[in-house]
């Protein structure tokens, strides 16, 4: 009888990799995998452009070079603060 392979759980990823943007539902799952949404601040797909540290700092360059306009003007928060939503970048994708 074989044996039950085991997942290793992680914990969820509800912030984007590349702008720091809360995202309302898991980007990255409990076992790290994608779930393929695309952020609405920068644009990038979690899955895509995100997948290595190389891609998200890629990505994150390209966006902010490009004056860190949103893809999706309309979700975007009235009192919105570049600096304080940079600040939210988990520190491994920092």
């Amino acid at each position: 009888m074989a044996e039950e392979e085991e997942w290793t759980k992680v914990p969820v990823e509800e912030v984007c990799r590349v702008c720091g943007l809360y995202a309302e539902g898991a980007l990255w799952d409990e076992y790290g995998a994608p779930q393929y949404l695309t952020c609405p601040c920068c644009g990038v797909e979690s899955g895509l452009g995100d997948a290595s540290y190389e891609m998200v700092t890629w990505n994150r360059a390209r966006w902010l070079e490009s004056g860190a306009e949103w893809q999706e003007p309309e979700f975007r928060p009235t009192n919105w603060s570049l600096e304080e939503q940079l600040a939210c970048i988990p520190a491994k994708w920092r």
